[in-house]
């Protein structure tokens, strides 16, 4: 069995709505409880922790109600939120998911599912469709090969006890670090392996994202 954890801890300011954009709703239902639901259907899950910023949580429990839910008090940033998560996990695997990124399909869930044997840590994750450049002042200092640029995604999965172990490493450490694959390769200094995701799978993060996810669920 596994947990999936969902960051839900954020502020949504670039998406401009004046409140976390998981309260979002689409067609009747928040972006949060889209997200949450397609753990709740897989069997597989046996633990879904939902990390809350803490004058969320009464509005989050209105919103999900299914006992199987734990509710966790973020952190200060997305990697103390995670870090706030992990310490209540209590089976090896976990799946760590944006709390705003509805649309993960169950298909993706299994593909990352049927690596569990091959790796500690996996990500999904898409290949960049645009040319990407290292730009520092407004100039273009590097090029970064095309056919080795990837958007990642979530979910990230691990065995917990070493993202675990990562994150409590590096809980102090300074240096800005948005996503576990980063804190997993810091601590240990081993690769993470990539698998075929969605382009469907977005995270919503400004209004335009807003009107993609209305077509979409």
């Amino acid at each position: 069995m596994y947990t999936a954890i969902i960051v839900a801890a954020g502020s949504g300011t670039r998406t401009e709505l004046g409140y976390n954009k998981v309260f979002y709703e689409v067609k009747g239902k928040s972006i949060l409880s889209y997200c949450v639901e397609n753990f709740l259907h897989d069997p597989d899950f046996s633990e879904i922790i939902v990390v809350h910023a803490k004058e969320e949580l009464e509005r989050m429990k209105t919103i999900l109600k299914d006992p199987q839910i734990i509710f966790v008090e973020g952190g200060a940033n997305r990697q103390a939120s995670v870090y706030n998560g992990l310490k209540a996990v209590t089976n090896a695997v976990v799946f760590i998911h944006d709390g705003a990124r509805p649309n993960i399909k169950k298909e993706y869930l299994e593909k990352l599912k049927s690596h569990l044997c091959d790796t500690k840590a996996m990500t999904l994750a898409i290949q960049s469709k645009d040319t990407v450049k290292i730009v520092q002042n407004n100039m273009i200092t590097a090029d970064i090969p095309r056919s080795q640029a990837y958007l990642l995604q979530t979910p990230q999965v691990f065995l917990t006890e070493a993202i675990r172990e990562a994150h409590e490493a590096l809980k102090n450490i300074s240096i800005p670090l948005t996503d576990d694959t980063s804190i997993f390769q810091k601590h240990f200094s081993k690769g993470v392996m990539i698998v075929e995701g969605d382009e469907e799978n977005i995270k919503v993060t400004t209004k335009f994202d807003l009107m993609i996810l209305e077509d979409l669920l």
